[in-house]
């Protein structure tokens, strides 16, 4: 009994020692090392600590800044920046994780070019910086492993769509820039990174394609220049034609004008016409008829007296035939021998016969 006693008051002492020896121990230990227990965290940064015991895959994210404690050997710490970062592809050669080689691609018609400078602005994203190291590794392995890795497949996939002619057009490859950085995303999002920008860059080639690739850009833009000269001429050519048909439809306008003007000044003018036409021809028409009555009434007037002066003419010759052959004569020698007395003439040929000169009495009826 008293031994079972004894034995146990000893295990219960040496758990009671064991604990604070085992820490002095570690941290003689980390002394020893040069691994305090001790680690800043600077602004920007995050710390991942894990259990090297137990718990091994799930470390505790930290994101307080500044002094971080921890036990060495039982934990260890891993740092990473959740600052925004650039990826720059350019030289020949690698220095870092975020400088690497330059970009070159295989064009779809087989032709190759590079990029002398891309720049790529990525972000790691602070809640799974647990799982981005457990698939790249400690320290700048994400960097080399996923992002540039990555960067470098998809530039090549999306640049290499086009051919040499179509990549060198600005448009073409500010599109296939926007693209890859959504290609880029679509594979680095779930890895725990987000590319933010990457800056359309000029592809090269090599110096003959470059020539040529000058050469049919001078051209293009000289198209577009003589372009736009042929649309300035068009639009001066229409301009041209606009002032002349308004000026053209003004004076069209103005002789419209003037001549409705003279039309009505026209109908106007035959209006009066008809006007003194009808009233000359109502008072011709009236001069006439009053003319022609009073010419009748004169006819018939002078009928009546030459009528009568016919009769009274009558009667004296039928007075005077009644005085016989002797009035006759009287008449003759009073109207006609004056007359005859005037004259002087001797006949060519002797009258064989006496001249006899009678009367002969004429009835009204006009017998003999």
């Amino acid at each position: 009994m008293n031994d079972h006693i004894i034995r146990r008051f000893i295990q219960n002492k040496w758990r009671e020692l064991l604990l604070p020896v085992t820490v002095v121990v570690i941290v003689l230990g980390g002394l020893l090392s040069g691994n305090s227990g001790l680690i800043e965290v600077k602004p920007g940064e995050i710390a991942l600590v894990y259990n090297t015991v137990w718990n091994t895959d799930t470390p505790e994210i930290k994101t307080e800044q500044g002094t971080l404690t921890y036990i060495p050997f039982l934990q260890r710490v891993e740092i990473i920046d959740k600052r925004p970062q650039l990826l720059l592809m350019e030289g020949s050669r690698y220095v870092g994780p975020n400088h690497v080689r330059e970009l070159t691609v295989r064009a779809n018609d087989g032709s190759n070019f590079y990029f002398e400078r891309v720049e790529i602005h990525y972000q790691i994203k602070a809640e799974m910086a647990a799982s981005l190291i457990a698939q790249n590794g400690t320290a700048d392995g994400y960097k080399l492993n996923a992002v540039a890795t990555h960067a470098r497949q998809v530039l090549r996939d999306e640049f290499g769509r086009y051919n040499f002619n179509t990549i060198a057009d600005p448009t073409t490859y500010g599109e296939a820039t926007s693209k890859a950085v959504n290609a880029l995303n679509n594979k680095l999002n779930p890895l725990g990174f987000q590319i933010t920008q990457i800056p359309p860059s000029k592809p090269r080639f090599r110096k003959e394609i470059e020539q040529a690739i000058e050469d049919r850009q001078n051209a293009e833009q000289e198209v577009e220049v003589q372009k736009q000269k042929r649309e300035r001429l068009l639009a001066q050519a229409k301009r041209k034609v606009q002032d002349v048909t308004k000026t053209k439809n003004a004076e069209f306008a103005t002789l419209l004008a003037n001549l409705s003007g003279s039309k009505k000044e026209a109908e106007n003018k035959k209006i009066a016409t008809i006007r003194n036409a009808d009233k000359y021809y109502i008072d011709t028409t009236a001069k006439c008829l009053a003319n022609r009555d009073a010419r009748i009434t004169k006819a018939q007037a002078e009928e009546v007296a030459a009528t009568k002066r016919a009769e009274g003419l009558r009667e004296k010759i039928n007075s005077l035939g009644a005085k016989g052959p002797a009035i006759l004569d009287v008449e003759i020698a009073k109207h006609v021998f004056p007359q005859l007395s005037k004259l002087k003439a001797s006949p060519f040929i002797k009258p064989t016969t006496p001249t006899d000169v009678r009367y002969i009495p004429v009835s009204k009826d006009g017998a003999q």
